[in-house]
């Protein structure tokens, strides 16, 4: 009974696991532009993030703490939002979900 249980529900396991087709090479270029603009935008926004560091031989230490952990998890995650909105607009810029028009001279007739 254990093993048909097991069976049952390797067999689910596995039937999500579809293969996908592969990207092609406008996909792969999209995904590394919108990545590149994200890491860009981290480094940006989080450089004192980044500049800590552990100073080894000091009794108190400034090494990182749970809300260093904290803030650094939440500045991947909105780079992680970044990414997947810009694959999601097909790498156009947006502003609260709203994609910016180019701007444009209107001439009056």
């Amino acid at each position: 009974m254990k093993q048909i249980l097991l069976a049952a529900l390797v067999c689910g396991t596995l039937a999500g696991c579809a293969a996908s087709p592969p990207e092609t090479s406008a996909q792969q270029a999209d995904d590394a532009t919108c990545t590149a603009q994200a890491d860009a935008t981290y480094e940006a926004q989080n450089s004192n993030l980044l500049a800590r560091t552990g100073q080894n031989g000091l009794y108190f230490p400034a090494t990182p703490d749970k809300v260093f952990d904290s803030q650094r998890l939440g500045a991947l995650s909105a780079r992680d939002n970044q990414i997947q909105a810009c694959e999601q607009n097909g790498n156009t810029p947006n502003v609260n979900g709203v994609a910016v028009v180019a701007p444009h001279i209107v001439q009056s007739p």
